[in-house]
């Protein structure tokens, strides 16, 4: 397959692909040194650094849905732009931090603007792009995703090996030229007019909290467990408990990474409607729950045969992974009503942190205390998953009112012409 097939078509769609590229493998780089940073530079200790990271993250969270509904009631681009500039200037004062005072205000406020600039970027993306092509273009955006954040950790291993404190804020000024270049490019891209149908209807994101909607993605980015077994279970397991070569430990997470690049477009197909997503997301929640039973047997063989339990093993969680990402993104924009993607980003990613908050402690707690049974409760968590999937969709999709999807011909209408990159 030639590489201008893996490419978007150039214009809007291809510059957002740029623009993450460059995003991501900044956020790469500031991922790799920024608590190192933090405790060597600002004299704080490992537990407060880590404090800081998580208040940061508990706040993006929360404050998601209020800058979602700011996107949909400004304009999703320049709420994009400000949060890729304002993020800029907060990773250069980060560099300036001595302290836990100084620190928790300014981690804090990188947290928030870097919640609300996912939302207000998945929400351009529902405004730019036609409805029928959001997942396949959201498959692209993981597959760049993973190739700048690879990139920007490899580059950010050569530069921690130097070991100097302007070694490592070096790595957090990448970030904030990364969210420079960013915020600049995005002003390529047209500005989308205000959707004037969904603030009419008063719609419950501009109003409240959409509960069968948040109740969806509380299921479905229980999937994303499958994400914190192979990084953090599945090796401390293969390195305790079984005969397969440490190596793999670590070899199986680029494996991972490898086949998410190759294949996360192509197994998207399918996942373009709410129900053909309810479909992929079953055939996920089989997969990790199949895995997991994988997992469970990997000590019972010798060396060449657990290895290759192991392999089959990974391929379930990446498999599961690749469905599980595409049913999310699908419900994520096909449940959410024209004109106000940004509220209902905010309240996807709210709902999606429950699973993510749990899913350490879950894998972590379960196959050390349990051996091997911590196995067999994870696959129970995720045949649970698949058991709620029914139910909970079926009742988003009766409380979804007739919602129009603005008239498109490939593109928005906007008040400026998109400039191909």
């Amino acid at each position: 397959m030639r590489i201008s097939g893996l490419l978007p078509p150039p214009g809007p769609i291809r510059v957002l692909q740029i623009n993450n590229l460059i995003a991501t493998i900044g956020y790469g780089l500031y991922t790799s040194g920024s608590a190192v940073f933090f405790v060597k530079a600002g004299g704080m200790s490992q537990s407060k650094v880590g404090l800081g990271f998580s208040l940061a993250g508990l706040a993006g969270v929360l404050l998601g849905v209020p800058i979602g509904r700011l996107a949909d009631r400004w304009n999703s681009r320049d709420v994009s732009i400000g949060c890729s500039a304002l993020l800029s200037l907060l990773l250069v004062a980060a560099v300036f931090v001595h302290s836990f005072r100084q620190y928790l205000p300014v981690i804090t406020a990188i947290g928030i603007v870097e919640a609300g600039g996912n939302v207000s970027r998945g929400s351009l993306l529902a405004e730019l792009v036609p409805k029928e092509k959001r997942v396949r273009i959201a498959a692209y955006s993981r597959v760049v995703t993973n190739i700048g954040f690879s990139v920007g950790v490899l580059c950010a291993g050569v530069v921690i090996g130097i070991n100097t404190r302007a070694a490592y804020a070096s790595l957090i000024l990448g970030m904030a030229l990364a969210a420079a270049a960013a915020a600049v490019l995005s002003l390529r891209l047209p500005r989308p007019r205000p959707d004037g149908t969904a603030k009419a209807k008063g719609d419950s994101g501009r109003r409240g909290y959409d509960l069968p909607y948040i109740a969806v993605s509380v299921v479905s980015s229980t999937t994303l467990i499958g994400n914190t077994i192979l990084t953090v279970g599945l090796p401390l397991w293969v390195i305790g408990h079984t005969r397969v070569p440490t190596p793999l430990a670590a070899w199986m997470i680029l494996g991972n990474t490898l086949l998410v690049i190759t294949l996360q477009v192509r197994l998207s197909r399918g996942s373009d409607t709410v129900p053909g997503a309810r479909r992929m997301q079953r055939g996920a929640f089989a997969a990790l729950a199949c895995a997991c039973l994988g997992a469970a047997a990997v000590p019972r063989f010798g060396t060449l045969a657990a290895t290759g339990v192991l392999l089959v093993t990974v391929a379930l969680l990446t498999l599961g992974e690749l469905w599980g990402e595409s049913a999310n993104w699908s419900f994520r924009y096909g449940l959410a009503p024209a004109g106000a993607h940004g509220a209902y980003g905010g309240m996807y990613a709210l709902g999606g942190s429950l699973p993510n908050i749990a899913g350490p402690v879950l894998v972590t707690f379960c196959t050390a205390r349990f051996v091997p049974g911590g196995w067999f409760i994870l696959a129970l968590v995720f045949v649970a998953g698949l058991l709620a999937n029914g139910p909970v969709i079926a009742w988003a999709e009766r409380t979804r009112g007739p919602e129009a999807e603005p008239p498109r011909d490939g593109l928005p209408q906007t008040q400026q012409t998109p400039t191909a990159l």
